[in-house]
């Protein structure tokens, strides 16, 4: 099974085999992440993340930071409170200088209040993440727009600039891949996808693309490192290192611009997956710790502060967007994870899974699309998979979940029965075998007339 990318080596297969040949009667835990073949992947500014605090985790083989602890900070014995059992392994691998900082559970662990502290200062002040792991590539060639419009639902933009967030569905009518698109130039396209799915995605964009040599890709992910500058000060902060205007009437949302910064360049597309104002910057990888430190240079006197993965992932909850492979796969129709505003069933061009998607609503959808409050919840919210119930009929699941710290509110994302997918209605979730009152609500329960990501 391909289990990995082509950056496993026999040496990186042996050591992960007998990791998990190792753990085999051990309790697995959510957010656990095994140390075997650690770090192998890791961006320019990797040791720069390590100094102000990184807790990391692994995708893709990448090193990403988690979240961000002091520099002294460490669990004791009594902190971790080990269960009285043979094989009672209860937290991640120690750091470098022996320091243990993140107990496993099921539950809300130690690092929730500091992931809560990120969010409240991104959302307050300005915050910078690395998001280097995220896969990348660029489509150019005389058909590259055209065949583009056949590979997605949405149209692809058309206006030199413009982003659109785009989705490959499957020929079920489900949903395969998410692509965020940005026109650079006529006929010239630059992909932004996960970067778990990098070899899933590729593997789809090499066998599909036409072998006439009208469209050209080039898989660019080592190449362009990306950096998310995000907060109401994100704008100050960059202005103080490019002469371009930040300003709205210049540089509107969902749009890029090539950009220099000091000495540097990069690609700024002001987009991010969290609902603040803020700009990716795509810049070459080489030029990475220089971008870094002069953002962190111009940003000191507004507080800026890193910030990790369990962070975006909290405060994208809030904002109802949907997850590969969680609220979009091709279980459900992409219609019934709520993507109606992506895809263009009316455009001239015909898309893969276009017929089946057709087809499928003619029947009925089952299922929609919701964004659930979970009240009561003390020490542990939904994670994903947990059941959705109706009294004591089970009527779905939940996809994701998560604590939002700037709504302060317990948040899941799920798939419900459709009639039941109505603002107000009241449902169950069952969190580690506890029943909660989850009542479904508006999307994007933080900013939803996305008046601070316009800002």
């Amino acid at each position: 099974p391909r289990r990995f990318g082509p950056y496993a080596a026999r040496g990186y297969l042996r050591a992960k085999n007998e990791e998990a040949y190792n753990h085999v009667f051990k309790n697995h835990y959510p957010d656990e992440e095994r140390s075997a073949a650690r770090p192998l992947k890791t961006s320019p500014c990797f040791e720069r993340m390590k100094n102000l605090g990184a807790v990391f985790g692994s995708v893709y083989g990448w090193e990403r930071p988690n979240w961000f602890a002091s520099q002294d900070y460490a669990l004791s014995e009594s902190d971790l409170n080990k269960p009285n059992a043979l094989l009672n392994k209860n937290h991640s691998p120690p750091l470098e200088d022996g320091r243990i900082v993140e107990k496993n559970s099921f539950r809300r662990s130690n690092y929730f209040e500091f992931v809560g502290a990120e969010c409240r200062h991104v959302q307050e002040h300005v915050g910078l993440l690395d998001m280097s792991a995220f896969a990348k590539c660029s489509v150019t060639g005389r058909n590259a727009e055209s065949w583009l419009n056949g590979l997605v639902a949405n149209i692809v933009p058309k206006t030199v600039g413009r982003i659109g967030l785009c989705h490959m569905l499957s020929k079920n009518g489900g949903v395969r891949s998410e692509f965020t698109i940005y026109k650079r130039s006529q006929n010239n396209y630059y992909l932004v996808f996960a970067g778990a799915q990098e070899r899933h995605d590729w593997d789809y964009l090499k066998k599909l693309a036409p072998s006439d040599g009208s469209v050209i890709m080039q898989k660019l992910t080592t190449q362009i490192g990306v950096l998310v500058l995000a907060g109401p000060k994100s704008r100050k902060v960059l202005q103080k290192l490019t002469d371009t205007d930040l300003g709205n009437d210049n540089f509107k949302w969902l749009s890029g611009k090539r950009i220099d910064i000091g000495y540097a360049q990069a690609e700024a597309l002001r987009v991010n997956f969290i609902g603040e104002l803020g700009w990716e910057l795509h810049h070459p990888i080489e030029m990475q710790n220089y971008i870094f430190d002069a953002l962190m240079a111009a940003g000191a006197e507004h507080q800026i502060r890193p910030f990790g993965i369990r962070a975006m992932d909290s405060m994208r909850l809030e904002k109802s967007y949907r997850l590969i492979p969680r609220e979009l796969s091709i279980e459900y129709s992409a219609l019934e994870s709520g993507l109606d505003r992506f895809v263009k069933l009316d455009k001239e061009q015909d898309f893969i899974g276009k017929q089946a998607l057709l087809s499928w609503q003619r029947r009925g959808f089952k299922y929609r699309f919701v964004t659930l409050e979970v009240h009561g919840t003390r020490d542990a919210d939904a994670r994903g998979s947990e059941g959705l119930y109706k009294k004591s009929r089970l009527v779905g699941r939940a996809t994701s979940g998560g604590y939002g710290f700037r709504t302060s509110k317990s948040l899941a994302l799920g798939l419900v029965e459709a009639e039941l997918a109505v603002i107000g209605t009241d449902l169950e979730i069952e969190i580690l075998g506890e029943r909660y009152l989850a009542t479904v609500i508006e999307e994007s329960p933080y900013d939803p007339d996305n008046e601070r990501l316009r800002a």
